[in-house]
């Protein structure tokens, strides 16, 4: 038996704007950075990286997109003149991100029960 199939031509402008809105709506989801998890003064900086590894084979592993997901920005602060890198998220980044840190304290365990309801 034939199996036939239906091809879609399109411009590459319609290509663009579509995956223009595409970033924009994945952009709109990423409203999250690392200041917004109220434990990672305490957490070292090797573990924030881990974690964020972590949390990005997980996605590998799962066969999600993670650009759909985590996004690297960069920071500048003025005061110090120095730039910095974080990330962008969408809240179920930030939640892998959360379970993904291994260090376990009052505000971390606080921040997992919050996330337990949900």
């Amino acid at each position: 038996m034939k199996t036939e199939y239906i091809t879609l031509y399109s411009s590459n402008e319609e290509q663009a704007a579509l995956g223009e809105f595409e970033d924009a709506f994945y952009n709109s989801l990423r409203r999250y950075s690392l200041r917004h998890l109220p434990f990672v003064e305490e957490v070292s900086q090797e573990k924030i990286l881990e974690a964020l590894q972590k949390s990005l084979q997980v996605c590998q592993l799962a066969g999600i997109n993670s650009k759909q997901h985590f996004k690297q920005i960069y920071i500048y602060d003025d005061n110090i003149k120095t730039i910095h890198i974080d990330w962008k998220m969408s809240k179920r980044a930030v939640n892998l991100m959360a379970t993904q840190i291994a260090t376990l304290n009052e505000k971390t365990a606080r921040w997992l029960w919050e996330l337990s309801e949900y």
